[in-house]
């Protein structure tokens, strides 16, 4: 954890820097975020490559795992780029932008993937209790709509992480995870006792 007296002077995203020197514990757990990253990477494509080549996932549920799964493997290409290798070495003086465009890049992707799981629960369901109107409701055009306003409505949702400054998060290769940003000690101080209290 990390520990800032009120009387220090706060530099803007030290959440998000490295120890300046890596221990085992880093080194284990960044190889481990790469290589389970790597593999997902992998079959994300390998994914894709079935969606195009089997006529079967010629349809609109192909069309929006398709659009899932790019969501998946931009969100992959994240952790095998940045967040595996930043915990490896755990780089003491990188600039907070990394860290914040890796949630950010990340974030955008993970988001849609997740938004389109829905738009294939409701396409299933949908298959399933009209099939005779599936291919009507499923037309084209609704099929591009639907794909196109999801990528859309998770690029607006992303971009409130960057216009409220209280929002801002980035990866933290000390804490093997997101980490909010604070702007003084003594947010820092109230976020700490708030959360502290609410948990014990």
């Amino acid at each position: 954890m990390f520990d800032i007296s009120p009387n220090e002077t706060l530099v803007f995203g030290y959440e998000l820097q490295g120890r300046g020197e890596a221990n085992t514990m880093d080194r284990l757990i960044g190889t481990l975020i790469w290589l389970l990253s790597s593999v997902a990477l992998v079959l994300g494509i390998y994914n894709l490559y079935l969606i195009k080549k089997m006529s079967i996932f010629h349809n609109a549920f192909g069309a929006f795992w398709a659009s899932r799964t790019i969501g998946e493997i931009g969100s992959n290409i994240v952790q095998v780029v940045y967040s595996g290798p930043v915990t490896i070495r755990q780089t003491a003086n990188l600039h907070p932008f990394f860290g914040i465009a890796a949630f950010t890049v990340g974030y955008f992707f993970a988001c849609h993937a997740c938004v389109m799981h829905q738009i294939v629960s409701v396409n299933r369901m949908l298959a399933v209790c009209t099939p005779l109107k599936y291919s009507h409701i499923f037309r084209r055009n609704v099929v591009i709509f639907l794909i196109a306003f999801c990528w859309v409505f998770v690029f607006v949702a992303v971009g409130c992480y960057l216009v409220f400054p209280c929002n801002m998060v980035g990866y933290s290769p000390q804490l093997y995870e997101l980490a909010l940003i604070l702007f003084n000690p003594e947010v820092r101080a109230r976020f700490t006792k708030t959360y502290v209290s609410s948990v014990w």
